[in-house]
């Protein structure tokens, strides 16, 4: 009888503990996600959870993606109003190219379109169609360069911002 007693006991005191240090394991972890949750970090910097964003850091990033996102339909808009000139055989021939902004997701690639071709009545008497075709080509050609040339500028200052965006995420 004093055997089955004192097993009796020692289980129950091991599942006391067990009980009380799962709850203790649950209490510490509801409060370290609640923080987390909030943008507080865990004590510990060095544990995995104080390297993640907090929720009100992805609310703040996600915020600035939208503003990200404003900012590149304008920039796009702007774009897409600009003339840009491309010209071949010493400016004989000029080639309006606009710019086709992307449009998401069935065509993610912008493109640009040649718009409108203006050719010197005087050099198109004298030129063969041999290079009448060569140099509508250059200034197709060269419309395109100056096009991506302008659109990389525009688009250097969305840059910016994504870079202050992922810096602090490691993403720079």
């Amino acid at each position: 009888m004093k055997t089955a007693t004192i097993a009796t006991l020692l289980l129950t005191a091991t599942s006391a503990t067990a009980f009380s240090t799962s709850r203790t394991a649950a209490a510490t972890l509801r409060q370290s996600t609640t923080l987390n949750l909030f943008g507080s970090k865990p004590k510990d910097p060095n544990s995995d959870a104080a390297k993640q964003p907090g929720m009100m850091d992805q609310l703040a990033m996600f915020k600035k993606a939208q503003e990200l996102a404003q900012k590149k339909k304008k920039l796009d808009d702007e774009l897409a109003n600009e003339t840009i000139m491309g010209t071949a055989a010493d400016g004989n021939i000029e080639i309006t190219v606009k710019y086709i902004p992307p449009q998401l997701p069935a065509n993610p690639t912008p493109g640009y379109e040649a718009a409108a071709v203006n050719i010197n009545e005087e050099y198109l008497s004298q030129v063969s169609s041999e290079d009448l075709s060569v140099a509508l080509v250059e200034a197709i050609r060269d419309g395109e360069k100056k096009a991506t040339e302008r659109v990389g500028e525009k688009y250097k200052e969305l840059e910016e911002d994504m870079k202050g965006i992922m810096g602090g995420f490691g993403g720079q």
